[in-house]
């Protein structure tokens, strides 16, 4: 071996050993990320099976893990308890609740957000730069500066306290969805398949079904899983528009409970329990929607 190949020989070497030091630091860092990020949530089910007397008594390092793990604090949430009966905090009717303005605005608003992105993204019309424009523009107005005009008109209509102010506006599309389904159809949708399939006599919808939705499938289901926790999540909007205690959603149903008692005298654990178990539907679809995420990615394209 001359003395450039033993150069060459020892670079490498070096080279390796500094990539795979790196790693091993990236590795620490990313596990040590994580860990700070899933530690409350794991706290929060160590916490659901404690008694209220040992969540309140000592510091975490000294009681860190129950004497005696009270397994029912899951249960009682949807079945109720002593202290809090189902006639004051029912978990499974503001689920049923949330899920009802899941399932009808979800389905809906996606498909309009995507034919609207379809349109921008490919078609030609008058005034679709200014559409555009204007609604780049509502997504810098606040939410709650059209709180009041919105809910006047639910008002005068007769919905509010019912579902409907929820779900209604959701029947509309997301902007923020559209705006992101653009970029990705102007990035992923070739010019050429649009013409193709409409030199063979495709309509714009059939178009759209057949060779654009197939090549964005990753993205909509990505945006579909944003929009379901945000729905899910929501707490301002119900708290407005709800005041019927049996229409409220999981997150006014959790800060009513929480509400219930002071925090000297509240029942953390039963609390913990009812965020764990309010959270299961949101990890539950983020599964079911991760392994469509991978499918659709790998398989997204036009069949022969």
């Amino acid at each position: 071996m001359n003395y450039q190949e033993h150069k060459m020989m020892s670079n490498y070497k070096k080279n390796k050993a500094a990539n795979k030091a790196w790693f091993i630091i990236s590795t620490i860092f990313v596990c040590f990320g994580a860990f700070l990020m899933l530690f409350p949530y794991f706290y929060m089910i160590i916490c659901a099976l404690k008694t209220p007397q040992e969540v309140i008594s000592g510091s975490i390092i000294n009681n860190f893990w129950p004497s005696d793990p009270v397994w029912s604090n899951f249960i009682d949430v949807f079945c109720g308890n002593e202290r809090y009966p189902l006639s004051s905090f029912n978990l499974l009717d503001a689920m049923k609740n949330t899920l009802i303005i899941e399932v009808l605005v979800v389905p809906i608003g996606t498909f309009v957000s995507t034919l609207a992105a379809f349109a921008f993204a490919k078609m030609r019309f008058k005034f679709k730069n200014v559409i555009l424009i204007m609604l780049l523009v509502s997504m810098m107005i606040p939410y709650a500066a059209v709180m009041l005009p919105q809910y006047r008109v639910f008002s005068d209509m007769g919905l509010v306290n019912t579902l409907w102010p929820l779900i209604i506006p959701g029947f509309f599309g997301n902007v923020g969805m559209m705006l992101f389904l653009i970029t990705t159809i102007k990035n992923v949708v070739p010019d050429s398949l649009i013409e193709e399939s409409r030199v063979e006599g495709a309509s714009w919808f059939r178009t759209f079904i057949r060779v654009v939705v197939p090549l964005i499938k990753p993205a909509i289901v990505a945006q579909v899983l944003f929009w379901f926790v945000g729905i899910w999540n929501d707490f301002f909007g119900p708290s407005v528009y709800l005041t019927d205690p049996s229409l409220k959603t999981v997150q006014v149903a959790i800060m009513m409970l929480n509400a219930t008692a002071s925090q000297a005298s509240i029942d953390m654990p039963f609390l913990m329990a009812a965020a764990f178990m309010s959270s299961l539907p949101v990890i539950l679809m983020f599964i079911i929607m991760n392994k469509a995420f991978v499918q659709t990615n790998a398989m997204s394209g036009i069949k022969g």
